[in-house]
């Protein structure tokens, strides 16, 4: 168990299955590229879904970041880190948004590899419908990231109010119970939940508007 849970839990076990998802992307790429030569179309496809990861993390790093400077305490407490961080409060700030960094990496990346294979398979070649280029599917990732940061204001805003209590007893309880400055607490809580929905939203705007796109092309 605990080997799983190194893998699954810890920032080195993030960067081991980073690097071996690259890699196997890579050898993938490359054997298409020596089947097929110029004729290749697979490599764009496993590059777009690293793009698509690559930019999901880097909106996990910074929501996180940010998230940190609102409330230490929904990571020292929420996240179980206090562990990590150690007994001193609050938690010394380099090493905050460390481990901050680290949940918001492991949170994200697998939303951007499933953000990017919703994408592909919404841009497969059908009859009388080309697919879109692959400069266009980047150019709707940043419209997603746009979503998502839309969404976590408003979950930060609505979370802020104690209108999420109602999602779990515990942060009910905080709230009740004026624990872990609950305000804050709660609009990370917001914030995160707020992101994912956004996202999902961008997600599905990006997909009706490639369907339109191909539908005219």
């Amino acid at each position: 168990m605990a080997r799983w849970s190194w893998w699954f839990t810890s920032d080195a076990g993030l960067i081991a299955r980073i690097s071996i998802g690259v890699g196997i992307f890579g050898a993938l790429a490359t054997i298409d590229l020596i089947r097929h030569g110029r004729h290749a179309t697979r490599w764009r496809e496993y590059a777009f879904l690293m793009a698509a990861t690559a930019f999901a993390m880097l909106y996990g790093v910074a929501n996180d970041r940010l998230a940190a400077g609102i409330s230490w305490e929904y990571f020292y407490y929420g996240k179980g880190l206090n562990s990590l961080l150690g007994p001193t409060l609050p938690p010394d700030p380099r090493a905050l948004n460390r481990a901050a960094i680290g949940v918001g990496l492991r949170a994200t990346w697998t939303a951007g590899l499933l953000i990017g294979a919703i994408l592909l398979v919404a841009n497969n070649p059908r009859p009388n419908r080309r697919p879109l280029p692959y400069s266009s599917l980047l150019r709707f990732l940043p419209l997603i990231g746009a979503t998502a940061a839309c969404g976590a204001v408003v979950g930060a805003f609505i979370g802020s109010h104690g209108w999420l209590n109602w999602t779990n007893a515990d942060l009910n309880a905080i709230w009740q119970d004026d624990q872990f400055r609950p305000r804050r607490f709660l609009a990370v809580y917001g914030m995160n939940l707020g992101g994912y929905v956004g996202g999902a939203i961008g997600t599905i705007v990006v997909v009706l508007t490639m369907s339109g796109l191909r539908k005219r092309d």
